[in-house]
């Protein structure tokens, strides 16, 4: 009686079978009912096909490093009588590694001894690998989030982002400490809830709509108190963060502390005002000693005169370079600063005229070419254009960005006729000049009026 119920469970579980496989789509197996033996595979081209029974399945069919784990699931399934399901790796029909799901179910007897398991195999090999690229691209997401993380902790600027309601979205580490704040505490939150002025909030509230309605940035310098460090002076700027669409979604910015620097700056202020003071006191007592020197039958008062001035052009140069640090002074100060002393005594000012686009000068270019506009100014006083009533001087210049051409030209005057000798005036425009400019002058005695054509190679590091 017992084989016949065997029996009869046998060929149910064949009528199953094929049933499961008509309805099917995945790979169907059967198997004896300790798994020893794989009795049945349609693979449904996803696996070998098996027909006859095989009992080294598993090496043919199960990937070495998850033989163990498939061992284990098959033990606890047969110690429970239950389901087993497992995902493990396949050898493939195409000789290739994939992915399987497994699952099967015993089939009992009407003693409900295990006759065999019959189970399913889907093919998840699309799926595991979009969940280990998912998983790839995860990891690689997340140590790029951690190296941003750890570059924006690391630095002293402050950096942050604002939505379009002015709500921060984003602190780093030092704007967080500046404000003795946390992070959750801060988000969402606008620049008057985390401790801004009035004014300070509204000015940069102003600002993000600029760079929300523009679409460019916008740079500025604001000095507010710091939670530890006191005053502080700060240069931020604030750009734009676009969408997809092209449109701004958000207003990050960028904040750097620059008390120090402002400091530096302010002294080194001091100082050069300082030497500017030594400089006129030393440049005064030159003059205290020239007019003790000359006084009396020493020097003729025109000598005693020439100097002072050419002293005090040299002390107005000087003033004109200390007020940019040394650094350069502009051609067109230079200029008007040289030729202002000859306005005077009710001279009309459009006697001198003076045209050209401005350039930045070195300091040495510009103390030359002051000292020598006031030579050229001094000798029109005296013998050219400007010793009369209707004689003028135009000043002009072009540059066409490798050569400086400048040129002094005297109209109106008495008539003029090259000197019989040289003075010192005329010796420092024709000899002085090039050799400080490394470039060339032309000094014409014309009998309408003098014209001087000064030449001088100019390179970017000369202008602005």
């Amino acid at each position: 009686m017992k084989e016949d119920n065997s029996a009869a469970a046998s060929r149910r579980s064949e009528e199953r079978f094929r049933a499961f496989v008509t309805a099917s789509t995945d790979a169907v197996y059967r198997v004896s009912p300790d798994w020893s033996e794989l009795r049945e595979l349609d693979g449904r081209g996803f696996l070998h096909d098996t027909q006859a029974p095989r009992s080294n399945w598993l090496d043919d069919y199960v990937e070495t490093e998850d033989q163990p784990r498939v061992k284990a699931a098959i033990a606890e399934a047969i110690r429970s009588r239950g389901v087993f399901e497992l995902e493990h790796r396949v050898r493939r029909v195409d000789g290739t590694l994939g992915w399987t799901l497994s699952r099967a179910v015993p089939i009992l007897d009407d003693d409900g001894e295990v006759v065999e398991w019959l189970g399913a195999a889907s093919d998840v090999t699309a799926r595991r690998e979009a969940q280990e690229e998912l998983a790839r691209v995860t990891a690689e997401s997340e140590r790029q989030k951690h190296f941003y993380e750890a570059l924006i902790s690391s630095t002293p600027d402050l950096i942050y982002a604002f939505d379009r309601d002015y709500r921060f979205i984003f602190a780093n580490q030092a704007l967080l400490g500046m404000w003795n704040r946390t992070l959750p505490d801060s988000i969402g939150r606008t620049l008057l809830e985390v401790g801004y002025e009035p004014w300070h909030a509204e000015m940069h509230e102003r600002e993000i709509d600029e760079v929300a309605a523009t679409g460019k940035p916008v740079r500025g310098e604001v000095g507010f108190p710091h939670a530890t460090l006191g005053w502080r002076i700060y240069d931020y700027i604030l750009t734009p963060i676009m969408n997809a669409a092209g449109g701004v979604e958000s207003i990050g910015g960028t904040t750097r502390d620059i008390t120090d620097i402002k400091r530096a700056e302010e002294h080194l202020k001091l100082l050069i005002n300082e030497l500017n003071h030594r400089v006129k006191n030393t440049l005064a007592t030159v003059l205290s000693i020239a007019s003790q020197t000359f006084r009396g039958g020493a020097a003729e008062p025109r000598a005693r005169a020439a100097f002072e001035a050419r002293l005090i052009a040299l002390s107005d140069a000087h003033t004109i370079l200390t007020r940019s640090n040394w650094e350069g002074a502009s051609l067109r100060a230079i200029a008007v600063q040289a030729l202002a002393p000859f306005h005077g005594d009710g001279t009309d000012p459009d006697r001198i005229s003076v045209d050209g686009a401005d350039i930045q000068l070195r300091p040495q270019m510009a103390v030359a070419l002051a000292m020598a506009l006031h030579e050229l100014a001094t000798n029109a006083v005296d013998h050219g254009a400007l010793s009369g009533d209707a004689g003028r001087v135009s000043l002009s210049w072009t540059c066409d960005g490798q050569m400086l051409s400048i040129s002094w030209r005297e109209v109106g005057g008495p008539a003029v006729a090259p000197p019989s000798r040289r003075g010192f005036g005329a010796r420092l425009v024709e000899q002085g000049l090039p050799r400080e400019l490394n470039g060339s002058v032309q000094l014409d005695y014309q009998p309408a009026g003098v014209i001087c054509t000064i030449k001088v190679p100019i390179s970017e590091k000369d202008q602005e």
